[in-house]
């Protein structure tokens, strides 16, 4: 047996987890609750996934059914379409699960892509099977165990962006140092920024069409407005004759359906291109015009850049991820990393650009129009914090690294302050700039939405793309507290007590794992009145189970706020936010059901009959009223 356990690896360990994963999802990924935001989210990933074959097929999109979708054009839809499409092939293989069920399994299954990542990245600082460790640790922490299915914004975006992260470091690395005689010469690398940043101003051609048409614009304006003895007007003259003009609209939209711009830099290629020809026959060398072939590095390139591209059709903080990557390649590569980096952001802008409709019309513009709301997201609803409800504008500093805290298992966060102190005290004796970035990567987005006051609310789900590193963070912790442990058994303890806390919770809390607190604020029920708990209302699968049991035939139901999925076939769910709402309907309703968040089960029909309530951890989610 322990000639068999030593020849596994910790790549071994990986996979099987995953497959663990994955069977485990089989099984209880139908038991999910449907979250509030769902629905539309799923019919903005059809539609959009309609957009790609329009736009394919070369036939016009309808803007307010493909583009101008409620807000969500504001979030990019790649992953919503992939997984509308995925879904649909599941559907006649599944056919005994329900829709958001099997969204449930998918958004799972895109989990697993954040594990192996994860693995990759923490391989980088440790040992592989402390690595694996991480990977473990991270895997069993309820809060993300629980996202990881009904999460189809967060999880996706932390999975994308991990993935692009930690590819473009490998990439950076894999940049090698020009060869002596070509720095001597100094012909080599200048070839290679000068056809990148050509192939960086082709992209452009594309990515900032709308700001290259205000150019042509302004110009063609200048022109047409100008005297006709003017500089400018005989220009314009000689262009067009003299003849009667057509409307400056004309002017512009021809001008700008040339694509001079294109062919400019066409003629700059072949002039690069001839130039370096010329130079290596003058050297009488063999003429390698591009470069002498690294393929480990333009496959990295190319995967890496593709992934930033669509972590930013995901949602628009992506770009960090591309930041993080610059300074990590400039820093181990400095200026040989250059030609690199312009392919990489120019191959991810282009990814990006291609597989978000709401950017076709108008790039530039609309891209930063969605930064613009994405940083200041209209959210108006008030969040539970510290048994206050507090509008997302007036939140305390230490809002986030607050919940951080209290919601991930008492050991990642105690280890992660060790790995912190730990990498702080060797900073500078080796991977300055991977030490760097892994900071970087927790405390900047943090820290900005500290200085900028940005909203946040749902506890710190737009935040869990930070929390790789500082699981990172926590192995490296581990690794140097064991490293003064001899005794196997002992090593052994240490690891199952890291790991306990989580699967604990995950058991425990099934299937709302996501409301996960730990013992620092009193678990879940310590956290009852006091934070956010089922801000998303998915216990409401819970109890539509009872309604299911006990409803009449065809009866007409009433859900405070929305999400509510799995009830019967023939059961009529109407959703509602006050009594107001449902006044001088002409219909009867059976049950209602109410969550706990904001104490609305205490306000809502009160004096009807409770005849339900689910509770998970010693706190009360949801109740179940039979009205009269």
């Amino acid at each position: 047996m322990r000639k068999f356990l030593s020849g596994v690896r910790a790549a071994h360990a990986l996979i099987i987890l995953i497959a663990v994963n994955l069977f485990l999802a089989y099984l209880i990924g139908d038991q999910y609750g449907q979250t509030w935001d769902e629905p539309s989210f799923y019919l903005y990933g059809e539609r959009s996934f309609e957009a790609y074959s329009l736009g394919l097929s070369g036939r016009p999109l309808v803007p307010d059914r493909h583009i101008f979708f409620l807000d969500l054009r504001y979030y990019g839809p790649f992953y919503t379409s992939l997984g509308w499409k995925i879904v649909d092939l599941l559907t006649p293989v599944l056919n005994d699960w329900a829709y958001p069920d099997l969204w449930h399994l998918v958004n799972f299954g895109f989990f697993q892509v954040a594990l192996i990542s994860l693995y990759f990245l923490a391989k980088r600082y440790m040992s592989q099977w402390m690595a694996f460790f991480v990977v473990l640790l991270f895997n069993t922490q309820p809060l993300i165990f629980g996202h990881a299915f009904i999460n189809p914004k967060d999880i996706p975006f932390l999975s994308f962006f991990l993935v692009s992260s930690t590819l473009g470091f490998y990439m950076a690395d894999a940049v090698k140092t020009v060869e002596e005689d070509e720095q001597k010469s100094g012909s080599y690398p200048q070839f290679q920024l000068h056809l990148a940043i050509l192939v960086g101003l082709f992209v452009l051609t594309f990515v900032g069409k709308d700001l290259i048409y205000s150019a042509i614009q302004s110009l063609v304006s200048a022109l047409y407005s100008a005297p006709t003895e003017t500089f400018l007007g005989k220009i314009f003259s000689l262009m067009v004759g003299n003849s009667n003009r057509l409307p400056l609209e004309n002017y512009v939209h021809k001008a700008f359906s040339a694509h001079l711009e294109r062919t400019v830099l066409y003629l700059l290629l072949i002039l690069s291109v001839g130039r370096k020809l010329y130079l290596v026959r003058l050297g009488k060398k063999k003429p390698e015009l591009v470069l002498r072939i690294n393929t480990q590095l333009w496959v990295l390139v190319l995967i890496s850049g593709l992934f930033l591209g669509l972590a930013t059709s995901i949602r628009l903080l992506a770009p960090f991820a591309g930041l993080l990557v610059a300074i990590y390649a400039l820093g181990t590569r400095g200026k040989n990393s250059f030609p690199v980096l312009i392919y990489y952001f120019s191959l991810a802008a282009f990814t990006c650009y291609l597989t978000w409709p709401f950017l076709w019309d108008s790039p530039l513009y609309n891209f930063f129009e969605a930064f613009q709301v994405m940083r200041d997201f209209p959210f108006t609803a008030e969040v539970r914090f510290m048994g206050d409800n507090i509008s997302p504008l007036n939140l305390p500093w230490y809002y986030i690294p607050f919940l951080i805290t209290v919601q991930s298992t008492e050991p990642a966060v105690l280890l992660a302050w060790v790995g912190f102190i730990f990498l702080i005290f060797t900073i500078w004796k080796h991977n300055l700039y991977g030490n760097l970035v892994l900071l970087g990567w927790f405390i900047l987005p943090i820290g900005l939405q500290i200085f900028l006051s940005s909203n946040a609310y749902d506890n710190f789900r737009q935040f869990l793309f930070v929390l790789p590193p500082m699981f990172v963070l926590a192995g490296i912790g581990l690794e140097s507290l064991l490293s003064m442990v001899k005794h196997r058994t002992t090593r052994g303890l240490v690891y199952v007590i890291c790991i306990l806390p989580g699967l604990i919770g995950l058991v425990t809390l099934h299937p709302v794992q996501y409301i996960y607190y730990n013992g620092f604020v009193g678990g879940v029920s310590g956290a009852e009145g006091n934070f956010e708990l089922d801000y998303w209302l998915t216990s409401y699968r819970e109890a539509a189970s009872y309604i299911n049991e006990h409803a009449s035939p065809n009866a007409n139901i009433l859900a405070f706020g929305s999400a509510f999925n799995g009830a019967r076939d023939d059961l009529t769910i109407y959703s509602f936010m006050s009594e107001d709402d449902i006044d001088g309907l002409d219909v009867t309703f059976e049950y209602a059901v109410i969550t706990t968040r904001f104490s609305s089960h205490l306000d809502v029909f009160e004096d009807a009959e409770l005849v339900y309530e689910v509770r998970r951890g010693g706190a009360l989610l949801a109740v179940v009223r039979k009205l009269p």
